[in-house]
């Protein structure tokens, strides 16, 4: 298993489910595996590195040739993104789903998507911490998708994915904010949108928005 399932704040999250935890886990040679998954996020993780490549001006390329992956939301974008530039898109990726106490989708308490990808960052690209007792009527609800109470593990797996990106030496740790909604509890953690055509727009839209933190810059 890749060590990016370190990020994951497993021994806090199975104490607060009494010990009740199942995980479902797959690493970098299941990739084909979690695309059939979750297919949506591993195309929002190449469209992640797609933007960047061409705002950033990272290389020369024509921001229309892949437009088709795009529309169809094909979840082997990230192929095709290294066929172009010749490098590959997803280096290692970690993806788990974990339930309490039974793989119920009525009981499902955690699911977690980060990859490191090209050039050199870390992405977050799916995180949910749902607690499956405790269900938020929707007038209470502080975000648009939220559903359940969570167990106050972000602020860990925040810790862990910096951490894990000084390890590998990352440039910057990367995702992308469902809604605008939730931009202020990334900004919390040091994010900020990006500084791009791309950003902006997604801003003004409020959703699908692009965020980055530096990873130096943040070093104790």
């Amino acid at each position: 298993m890749t060590d990016l399932s370190e990020i994951l704040p497993k021994r806090e999250l199975a104490e607060r489910l009494g010990g009740r935890l199942i995980l479902e886990e797959y690493g970098k040679t299941a990739l084909g595996a979690i695309a059939k998954r979750t297919p949506n996020t591993v195309h929002g993780i190449a469209a992640n590195v797609w933007n960047r490549i061409v705002f950033k001006r990272w290389n020369s390329v024509d921001p229309q040739q892949l437009a088709p992956y795009f529309r169809q939301s094909d979840p082997t974008l990230h192929l095709a993104i290294s066929d172009v530039i010749g490098n590959e898109v997803i280096r290692d990726i970690y993806y788990v789903r974990g339930w309490k106490g039974s793989k119920k989708p009525s009981r499902l308490a955690v699911e977690l998507l980060v990859a490191h990808v090209y050039r050199n960052d870390l992405q977050l690209g799916d995180v949910t911490f749902r607690n499956p007792d405790q269900p938020i009527p929707p007038a209470a609800r502080r975000f648009s998708d939220q559903t359940h109470r969570g167990f106050g593990l972000l602020p860990i797996l925040m810790e862990n994915l910096i951490k894990k990106a000084r390890e590998h030496h990352c440039e910057q740790v990367t995702l992308t904010a469902a809604r605008r909604d939730q931009v202020p509890m990334f900004g919390h953690h040091g994010f900020r949108v990006e500084d791009t055509a791309s950003g902006q727009a997604a801003m003004r839209l409020g959703y699908g928005i692009p965020m980055e933190r530096d990873v130096e810059a943040f070093r104790a």
